[in-house]
């Protein structure tokens, strides 16, 4: 499948809370976008703590194929941590005025702002975007491709572009829109199937 097939078929409408900020191109190649966000000692922790279970994950499967039953603990290890974890993001995101816009129609190449403000075409965003009520935050750059008024008047709908997404992010983004796929296409077949039997 081509890449521009690709990001079209992994697109979902599901609205996911999200912030951004106006930052410049210099910005942009100089920094991080994660440096342009608060964050608490204990985040930037956790994002520490995200980037080894990534690469833990890896190990995990080759250690189940010679030692299944210590592969197992680990993995439940790694998972009560991300529990964990996700309690701490909770805690310091709670606040109103942060994740205050939503993203939908997301795909590996971008997605929908939804705001209260008509964004200037072309504009750098640096762009955090919180998944499964903290389970995992994705802060990147993107570009605004288009910006308009929706049909409702009380708001604004632009267009993004994800710029430069590593490939461990493009891998978790990918992973994510997959799982939201075929859990809706399940819950699509259970409520066709319990359509026919009221039938």
């Amino acid at each position: 499948m081509k890449d521009i097939d690709v990001r079209d078929y992994y697109r979902l409408s599901d609205a996911l809370p999200c912030e951004y900020q106006f930052v410049s191109k210099e910005q942009m190649e100089n920094s991080e976008p994660n440096s342009l966000f608060k964050y608490s000692e204990e985040i930037q922790l956790l994002a520490e703590f995200r980037q080894l279970e990534r690469q833990s994950e890896r190990l995990i499967g080759e250690m189940n194929r010679t030692e299944p039953v210590l592969a197992e603990y680990l993995a439940n290890l790694n998972q009560k941590m991300a529990i964990i974890g996700q309690r701490v993001l909770l805690n310091e995101i709670k606040k109103p005025e942060d994740f205050a816009h939503n993203l939908v129609d997301l795909s590996m190449g971008g997605a929908a702002l939804l705001s209260e403000s008509l964004l200037p075409l072309n504009q750098v965003l640096a762009l955090r975007v919180l998944f499964h009520e903290g389970a995992w935050v994705l802060t990147c750059y993107a570009q605004v491709c288009y910006s308009r008024m929706l049909e409702s008047g009380t708001g604004f709908r632009s267009g993004i572009e994800f710029l430069g997404l590593p490939f461990e992010t493009e891998k978790t983004l990918q992973r994510h829109l997959s799982s939201r796929q075929t859990e809706a296409r399940r819950r699509q077949i259970r409520e066709e199937a319990v359509g026919m039997k009221a039938s």
